[in-house]
Order: C-alpha cells, then structure tokens, then sequence
C-alpha cells in the first residue's frame, strides 16, 4: 500500500534543515534570490520553452544494461511498425510481374481460340465430307443419265449424238473429261475430240470410295490432284455394249472450305477482340478491388491503422472490405491502447499485456521486485504561495522527466500521488536485475532534478526531492472496483520504500539492505550507512544506507 504522508508524519523524521522547508517556501533556502522580484504570466517562461531545452541535452544510455542501450531511439506511432524491421523469413523474390488482368486476356484468348479450332476441326471435316458426297451424287446422277441415253446412240453408231451427250456432260466446270467407250473399250465419244477412235486406258485408282446400283466411285490422280472417278456400264437388254466414265474435279470442294476457312478465321478474330474486351472489363473488375485491398495491407503492415479500403460493392469483395475495414479499427484501438500503456510502461509491457489481457500478469501474485518513491519536499508550503496554474504546469514537468527515466531503465510508472511518484521495477516484466536498474534510475531522477533547477535559474521556483528504493517479495495485481480497477504493489517491501522517502532529507536517495544486496557485483555503490533505524508499522529495525552514486568495479562484501 502507498498511503500519501501528511506533512506531519514528514516532519517526525525531517532533520532541522527539511523542518525549516515545511515551515517555509523552499526559496528562502536561496538568500540570494529573497529580494527577486517574482515573476508571472508572460514573463515566466512556458513549459514548451523547458521541453525544448531539455530535448537539446544529451545523455549517456547505454550504461551497464546493454539489453536497453536501443530503448532510447525506439521509435513511436508509424515509426514503431516499419514492417521492414518487424518481418522475419524469406523474403519474396523479384521476378517478372505480369497483371492479373493480361493474365486473364491471355487465359480467355487462348480458352476461346482452342474452343474455335476444335469447333472448326469438326464442322471443316463434316463440311467437306457433305461436299464430297453431294459431288459423288451428282456424278452417279450423270453417268446414270448418260448410260441410258448412250445405249441406242452407241448402237446406231450415232457419232454426233454421242459428241453431244459427252460435250453436255463437259458443260459443268466440275467435269474434268466424259467418255463412252463400246464393248471393245474403243473411245467413240470423248470431251476432248482428238482422243475419239483411240483405245481407252483406264487410270490407275487410288482408292475406292463406294459403289451404289452398278455405279463404281473411286478416287485417281489426274493433273496432280486427286479426281472422283466415276465409271457405269452400257447395257441394252441386259448386255454390254459399252461403258460411260466421269472425273469429277474436287477443286470446287477445296474452294468451298477455303472460304469457310476464311470466314472461320475471321469470326476467331472477332471472337477474340471481344473475349478479349470482355476479360478485360471482367479482370479489372475483379482486380480493382483486390488493388485496394493489397494497398490496404502494406498500409497496415506500415502502421497506418487509419487507413481504409474505399469499395462499395454488394458481393463477396464488399464483404472483405467490410471485415477488412473492421480488422483495422480493431488495429488502431490496439495501437491506441499500446501507446496509452506506452505513457507509463515499457512498449514490451505494454504489448505483452495487450496480447495477454487474461494471463496471469492481471492476477494476483507474488513477485520479486523493486519500489521506488519520488516526493516533493515542501510542496505544500510551495502550493500555498504559487499559482494553481503554475503548480500544475511544474507537476507535469517533473512527472515528465521521472517518467522518460523509468521507462528507460525498464520500469513503469504504477501511480503519481500528489507530488509522489511510485515506479516499479521487475513487474509485470520480471527483470533478475531489478534492484540495480531502480537505483540507476534514482541517481539519475536526482540528476535530472539538478538539471531542472539550473535551467530554472532565472525562476523563483526550485524543487528538492527524497527517494526511497527498497527490494523484495511483494503483492503484484489488478486492485479497484468492477468499473475501475488498477494494476499495482502491496505489501511490507511497499510500505518499507513509502517510509524511507519520507525519512530521505532533500537530494537524498535512502535505499535498503535487501536493495544494496541486490546491485550486481560488478557495480560499486558509493554509500553512507546511515545505520539501523526504526520504520512506523515494524518491530525490527532495518539497515539503511545513502546512496551518493555508482561506479563500475568489484566491491567489497
């Protein structure tokens, strides 16, 4: 427990010089400044002007707890998260970066392109088979036509009607040559007339294609190409008399599908100008918002917690950036409570209770630590005499300065009383090196209070200070009420620290055995034993020392 002292109990243990700060302001301990005239309003200097003098000073940190030598420079606000400083693994290797939106042209180009050429493959196939047959027909057709009408003409030995019946037939580009030939295979009528009388050699046949109702087809080469050769026999009264062949040209057929090559191939084209629009339009659509999401991660990894992504969709994407939005509001509450817990603790304190709100460090229990008790002497004298203003102003200043101290030598501050300051140190974040961390922060709280004053010269007010440190087993825990609770110390060890920062005279640091004990033993304290001395609340006296400083060495015993 840390009750406040009255001033009472303060002067029981105050030597005739701290009596005398009591009895009176704390600037007729300065003789030479009783006929200054005080200064107030515009002429006393602000505490920005303080601040920002002290800002210019610099100090040694790194001392003998190198663990903490980087503490000073530890960066806040956006500067705390740069991700390059927080990630940890492999990190991402450069290779080219294509869009997922050209990604998508290219996918759906290649889709549409293989569904056209297998489309085409198909239909191209039957096309020419259609055109193949309806030529076979057409053929089977005329030679039919031309065996009934020859049989009579090639009997009469009719010449010209037979020229006339061959030449007819010739009329159609798709016919290459007509023949009839008679019984003896002599030609006797011939689209090509020089070729009459002569006897007919029959072409050597690729390949046989059908034969339907006495009509043989089959495929030859002639000219380089490959023919529909087609051949019917003559008959009168169920004999032979003769024979009718036809080569049908199939450079009609290759005509047509080159045409419907064409226009395949243009209809592709088109095809693929508009699938590729198309992916275009449903790419960008997809990748816009995953843009703003991805800028939207780097922005927190960046510690930018007030950012949010801007998408105003009723669809799955407008569901992310909701949760999205949602995660970085719970972010920034995160941050902002870190950094209010960074007013009075370490930042490793105050992430380790953040991310453990429900471990042990909120319940009771029994902890090895160290309390220190910075107080004021003669405040109440100087409240009295000064400004509520200026008092106010002079409190946060100092409350500042003892504050950039603990937390520096890793301890927080668990509660400002009035005047008093109480920090600790090795709770919640144990620290074996506790004893020794309080009492370099109290020789540099003294420190400070000396640096304060000298920049205060020309002002009418200056502050001494006693400290108390004592070391040992305490009661670590949240104590309060449901609506307000408060993280902090009780027990002897507490009470036994309250006691000597009342016994400490001005600019005095009073510590106890168990602290001394605790400095480690490559540190000499330069002390002054003010012996054993009675504490209100205890039946043993405790031995207690002034600690004037510390310097690096072995000590004795």
């Amino acid at each position: 427990m840390t009750p406040k002292k009255s001033e009472k109990q303060r002067s029981q243990h105050d030597t005739p010089d701290s009596k005398s700060d009591n009895s009176t302001p704390i600037v007729r301990l300065y003789p030479e400044r009783r006929e200054k005239e005080r200064r107030s309003g515009k002429d006393r200097r602000s505490s920005v002007e303080r601040r920002g003098k002290r800002d210019r000073r610099t100090r040694e940190r790194t001392e003998d707890f190198p663990e903490r030598r980087e503490r000073e420079d530890r960066r806040g606000g956006d500067d705390r998260r740069r991700v390059e400083d927080r990630r940890k693994g492999d990190r991402r290797v450069k290779r080219l970066r294509i869009p997922i939106f050209l990604k998508l042209a290219c996918m759906s180009m290649l889709l549409i392109l293989f569904i056209i050429s297998t489309i085409s493959f198909f239909i191209l196939g039957r096309q020419k088979a259609q055109f193949v047959d309806q030529m076979i027909d057409l053929g089977m057709s005329t030679v039919r036509i031309a065996a009934n009408n020859a049989a009579d003409k090639l009997l009469g030995e009719e010449e010209v009607a037979l020229f006339q019946l061959v030449n007819d037939i010739a009329q159609n580009e798709a016919f290459l040559f007509a023949v009839i030939t008679d019984d003896r295979n002599i030609i006797r009528a011939h689209s090509q007339i020089d070729l009459v009388g002569k006897p007919y050699v029959s072409p050597d046949t690729i390949g046989a294609v059908k034969e339907e109702r006495g009509v043989g087809s089959s495929l030859m080469a002639y000219g380089g190409h490959e023919v529909l050769y087609l051949e019917m026999p003559i008959e009168y009264q169920k004999l032979k008399i003769g024979a009718v062949r036809l080569a049908i040209s199939q450079e009609g057929i290759q005509k047509n599908i080159q045409k419907a090559k064409l226009f395949i191939l243009m209809l592709t084209i088109g095809v693929i100008f508009v699938g590729v629009f198309l992916s275009l339009g449903l790419s960008m659509y997809f990748s816009h918002p995953i843009k703003k999401l991805g800028a939207s991660t780097r922005a927190l990894g960046a510690g930018e917690f007030d950012y949010r992504v801007k998408i105003q969709r009723n669809d799955e994407f407008g569901d992310l950036a909701y949760a999205f939005n949602r995660m970085a509001e719970d972010l920034e509450l995160n941050e902002k409570i870190k950094g209010s817990f960074g007013r009075y603790v370490t930042p490793e304190i105050a992430e380790m209770i953040v991310a453990n709100p429900e471990n042990q460090w909120m319940k009771g229990a029994r902890v090895d630590a160290s309390v220190l008790f910075v107080d004021i002497r003669g405040f109440t004298s100087m409240a009295e005499e000064e400004a509520p203003e200026r008092i106010v102003e002079l409190l946060n200043e100092y409350f500042t300065r003892i504050t950039e101290i603990v937390i520096k030598f890793g301890g927080h501050l668990n509660k400002f009383v009035g005047d008093e300051a109480m920090a600790v140190f090795g709770a919640p974040a144990p620290n074996p090196r506790h004893g020794e961390a309080a009492v370099r922060a109290a020789l540099e709280v003294r420190e400070e209070i000396e640096r304060f004053n000298r920049e205060e010269c020309t002002s009418d007010l200056t502050i001494q200070v006693g400290i108390g440190v004592n070391s040992g087993e305490m009661v670590a825990g949240n104590l309060g009420s449901e609506k307000r609770m408060e993280y902090t110390m009780v027990g002897d060890n507490v009470n036994v620290a309250s006691r000597l920062t009342a016994l400490a005279k001005p600019g005095e640091i009073l510590i106890s055995r168990s602290t001394f004990d605790s400095i480690g033993s490559g540190q000499k304290p330069m002390i002054k034993t003010k012996g054993k001395v009675p504490i209100r609340g205890r039946r043993m006296e405790i031995e207690v020392f002034n600690l004037l400083g510390l310097e690096e060495g072995s000590r004795d015993g």
